[in-house]
């Protein structure tokens, strides 16, 4: 039998249904008269942090790695070459940088190169270079080469006159090739000084310089809201030199995550663009590294910048660079995890009471998010910043990372604890009104089915704890095949494709049967019998036999006018475990269809680049019945949607 498919039977009504004398079965009683509760699609949100290539190199399209020359990246990105020429590397100032490339062509060639480089066949690729004659009048060229030496495509580089001038070039592969590389030469005699070259798809370059397949991949996960720019990388994010002419922005290597090269190229408005194209709310995280007048102005003008009208300084500022219109962003956060900024929770409440305040006067319709506990024993950071802080925030963010494999299913235990806790000590609090994010969580140091199963579990108990929690984020969003593993990812990709990592297929399958209320949950297993109505119709009298709890976690949610409702469910263990739902009630529909979605697969099974679809989604119809029995495989998640007639 294919192990990816469930079998599914309906309960006749007051009949029996056979049991096997080991089986274990989970008992789900939806009823649709009672009383519900709502689930925030913003439970399904998605983090996207300046970390192992996501986006430089990632999401954002350009193809050339260090563009500017800038600190180490002539030698990490570029090879010389030359035949009665030289090739140097100058200190001199280029808009934002220090570095150019200085070619000298000795009635002969000199040049860069720089591989790694892939074209698709029939696409047109533009770019530009800049350039300043130096001395005499060498022929300049751009040329793409493939990888067994072939021409692909040619564009001189015209300079007229003095000074640093933009030369742009554009061509046409007829070929795909995934190790192609540019080149900048200089022939003839002559010096000419080289800076910033950019180079990505033509149609790309207009449409926001988002990389196709890794916006599509986004995109399917259909992200309520996009946080950003971090995590760690955003308590040093210099906002204000990622906007403007790209080759004009800062160079800012990536100290958090490996020193690699970043040119803010993905600014602002670029991230206000990808929100806007997936209809995602944006989710700012402003640097709060102290409450000095400056710092807190710098982190201001910022969200002066996204919201003022184009009448004033920063609104101005904006419209010039090409949005006159305010964004409205409504969600900004106060920096992140300031624990590992060597914060106290009493030190950090007192930035909170300063930038929130300062929020609460320019962004008065504003909802403001403080960080709460990193690790899920820190109740006392969480604690302390509800009480000195209350007043300036409106969502306490909290991380929950569960960092070891095996506790894929126990670690959603302790999780689960924890959150009920904090939600009980909110409701204590002299601030009642404080809800709840988990802007952070993942099983973080595998991406293979156990984090399947791991999401899947969180995010049902993420639409149960509802209406107090209100948002929640996975991380890592997208990374590099290439980048330090420690950190696990939703997406990961080379600079040719992607795949999935273990949580990817149940992020997306949940998220495309959301619906707004909670109506039932179920969990663990207990020993199966002959008689299995009567787990329903002796509920009130029955004792359960056997019952353990690390097996089945089971979820009802139904859309807000209940035409449409949605079982989930995830057995974690290494059996078949039964899953016997039962809906009743007058909005229980009569007559209805049934899909039923499907993915199984071994605890460590994954996706690569050369098997993209190991952790498949199987779909079917089946019949529809108040009362289903689902079969559950080993290891696997299960969703059924059913859509009244």
């Amino acid at each position: 039998m294919d192990r990816r498919r469930f079998l599914l039977s309906s309960i006749a009504a007051g009949a029996a249904a056979a049991a096997a004398t080991d089986g274990r079965v989970a008992v789900l009683l939806v009823d649709t008269d009672r009383a519900s509760t709502p689930i925030d699609q913003r439970v399904y949100g998605q983090f996207l942090e300046h970390i192992n290539h996501s986006v430089e190199d990632g999401l954002f399209a350009e193809q050339i790695r260090g563009a500017g020359f800038e600190g180490t990246d002539f030698e990490t990105y570029w090879k010389p070459f030359a035949q009665r020429g030289a090739v140097e590397l100058a200190d001199l100032e280029f808009s934002n940088g220090k570095k150019s490339v200085r070619l000298r062509a000795d009635d002969g060639r000199a040049g860069i190169r720089q591989g790694r480089i892939f074209v698709e066949n029939g696409r047109t690729y533009d770019g530009s270079v800049w350039v300043r004659r130096e001395q005499g009048s060498p022929e300049l060229t751009l040329r793409v080469v493939g990888s067994k030496g072939e021409a692909i495509g040619s564009a001189p580089l015209a300079v007229t006159g003095a000074g640093w001038q933009e030369v742009r070039f554009s061509f046409t592969s007829a070929v795909r090739d995934t190790d192609a590389s540019v080149e900048v030469e200089a022939n003839g005699n002559g010096t000419a000084l080289v800076d910033f070259v950019s180079m990505m798809r033509a149609d790309v370059r207009r449409d926001g310089m988002l990389r196709p397949d890794l916006l599509e991949a986004l995109r399917d996960l259909g992200p309520s809201f996009i946080r950003w720019p971090g995590g760690s990388f955003a308590s040093t994010y210099k906002w204000h030199e990622g906007i403007g002419r790209y080759a004009a922005r800062g160079y800012h290597p990536n100290v958090f995550w490996g020193g690699y090269s970043d040119y803010f190229g993905f600014g602002t408005d670029e991230f206000l663009g990808l929100c806007r194209k997936l209809n995602s709310e944006p989710l700012i995280v402003l640097a709060a590294p102290g409450t000095g007048r400056d710092q807190v102005e710098y982190a201001m003008d910022w969200v002066r910048y996204l919201n003022d009208p184009p009448s004033t300084e920063w609104g101005r500022k904006r419209a010039a660079n090409g949005h006159p219109e305010p964004y409205g962003v409504r969600l900004f956060q106060i920096d992140n995890e300031p624990m590992n900024n060597g914060f106290t929770p009493e030190r950090y409440a007192e930035i909170v009471n300063v930038y929130g305040a300062r929020l609460r006067q320019i962004a008065p319709g504003a909802r403001i998010v403080a960080c709460g506990q990193k690790r899920s024993n820190d109740m006392a950071w969480s604690e302390k910043v509800i009480d000195l802080a209350g007043k300036n925030f409106d969502i306490l963010g909290v991380h929950n990372y569960e960092y070891e494999p095996a506790g894929y299913e126990s670690g959603l235990r302790r999780i689960r604890d924890y959150l009920v806790k904090l939600r009980d000590y909110v409701r204590a609090s002299a601030r009642p009104g404080i809800q709840l994010a988990v802007l952070e969580w993942n099983l973080s140091r595998t991406y293979d089915w156990r984090a399947g199963l791991h999401a899947a579990g969180s995010l049902m108990l993420y639409e149960e704890l509802g209406p107090e929690l209100t948002m929640t984020c996975p991380a890592l969003l997208m990374r590099n095949t290439t980048d330090d593993p420690t950190w696990t990812s939703l997406i990961y990709h080379d600079h040719v494709s992607w795949f999935p990592g273990g949580a990817y297929p149940v992020a997306k399958l949940f998220r495309q049967h959301y619906a707004e209320r909670h109506l039932a949950s179920a969990s663990g297993t207990v020993r199966d019998q002959e008689n299995r109505n009567a787990f329903f119709e002796e509920i009130a009298t029955m004792k359960p036999e056997e019952w353990r709890q690390d097996t089945v976690e089971a979820i009802a949610t139904a859309s807000a006018d209940g035409r449409r409702l949605m079982i989930k469910a995830v057995n974690y263990e290494g059996r078949k475990n039964t899953l016997l739902a039962r809906l009743q009630g007058s909005r229980a529909p009569e007559r209805a269809t049934a899909m039923l979605h499907t993915i199984a697969a071994g605890l460590t099974e994954k996706a690569s680049l050369e098997r993209l679809d190991a952790l498949r989604v199987v779909s079917r119809r089946i019949e529809y019945s108040k009362d289903l029995a689902l079969e559950l495989e080993p290891y696997s998640v299960a969703v059924v949607e059913i859509r009244a007639q």
